[in-house]
């Protein structure tokens, strides 16, 4: 990677939060003391980076540091405009809050702040004393953001966009260590990903051992999916389920973005009281295709269940618990494919790749 902006150690002034004199007239409890005050010392603990030259495609920032006990939240935020307390534009606004335990993400235009964002593909990551490691890339349409080598969320650019930032500011962290240079890979930090092994028959388990599937996984299928083959995923639904996707890709990566040959995503949310889930299919080749809805799944939320891709001579087949729940056309060579990603409600526990010779067909 090439460096763009020097390697910055946080300097900064940590100013002990205090309660203003007037405020003690008032009869608040000890507990809603103590946070005013930690609120004003995460404001205090500042360091900002100034950008040497603009943000484009491709732009890899690094942010470390250790969240603090008496520190309740902190933030990292790509700002546009010369830095003004409270006024100034920012573009992303990435606040990490502790004491509920999610991430929210914003913009500030104009001294007002947008809709909240607050999804996110894995669980809270951060711990109290625990050291992490932030990966940010900027895109052309959105912003991806990895916690200690995984991918944690998106973030598509409002207005002001990142492209016209000035600075980069790292607040509540008294540790930060800030690093702005250029990636053509992300997560950098990401594990080496699985491979899908192959077996003879659904019946048969593979011979060799499988690794420990993660939530929102990316694995390899470097020999691809042979014509007759199935993709067998077997994997606990959560039971307050949501929506999740299966992809089918060209490449075992989450940035630059991969080509999907097939998207499956099965929504629960929408119309949750019919008894049957939305399906909807379409291929990413550049740019999102025609969606093909249909309400076909039925899934029991909380129960194991089997999913089989199958690649047939011109489409892909998939199945939920031996029922067929969709068909897609392929809108590309399927001996592209070389990449499984899951993500959402679906906990993987078993994957691997077989014949599909003895595959059911139920309406």
């Amino acid at each position: 990677m090439k460096c763009l902006n020097c390697v910055s150690k946080m300097d900064y002034d940590v100013v002990e939060g205090k309660i203003p004199r007037d405020l003690l007239e008032y009869d608040f409890a000890e507990d809603a003391m103590d946070f005013e005050c930690q609120l004003a010392e995460s404001q205090d603990v500042n360091f900002t980076q100034t950008l040497s030259e603009p943000l484009t495609i491709g732009s890899h920032i690094i942010c470390t540091g250790t969240p603090s006990e008496d520190i309740p939240w902190f933030a990292i935020n790509i700002g546009s405009e010369e830095l003004e307390a409270g006024r100034s534009d920012i573009s992303v606004h990435f606040n990490v809050r502790q004491p509920q335990c999610y991430v929210v993400r914003n913009t500030r235009r104009r001294g007002k702040w947008g809709p909240e964002e607050t999804t996110a593909y894995r669980l809270y990551p951060f711990k109290v004393n625990k050291q992490f490691t932030i990966e940010i890339v900027v895109d052309e349409t959105e912003t991806l953001w990895a916690v200690d080598g995984d991918h944690y969320c998106s973030y598509v650019h409002r207005n002001p966009s990142p492209f016209t930032a000035r600075w980069i500011e790292v607040t509540g962290i008294r540790d930060a260590f800030l690093k702005i240079s250029k990636t053509d890979n992300y997560p950098t930090l990401a594990p080496e990903r699985p491979e899908i092994s192959l077996t003879t028959s659904i019946d048969n388990p593979p011979e060799t051992e499988q690794p420990v599937w993660k939530p929102n996984l990316i694995a390899k299928i470097t020999k691809g999916v042979p014509e007759g083959y199935q993709l067998v995923i077997t994997g606990r639904l959560r039971p307050m389920l949501h929506s999740f996707a299966i992809d089918l890709m060209d490449g075992a990566r989450e940035w630059p973005l991969p080509n999907i040959h097939l998207h499956v995503n099965v929504r629960a949310h929408v119309e949750s009281q019919r008894d049957r889930q939305l399906v909807v299919l379409n291929a990413w080749l550049g740019a999102w295709g025609m969606e093909r809805r249909q309400r076909t799944a039925r899934l029991i939320p909380g129960t194991l269940t089997t999913f089989q891709i199958v690649r047939g001579p011109t489409e892909w087949s998939i199945y939920a618990d031996d029922m067929l729940i969709g068909e897609l056309e392929h809108r590309a060579s399927p001996g592209g494919v070389k990449a499984l990603r899951v993500r959402g409600d679906l906990y993987p526990q078993r994957i691997f790749l077989c014949p599909a010779t003895s595959t059911p067909i139920r309406d």
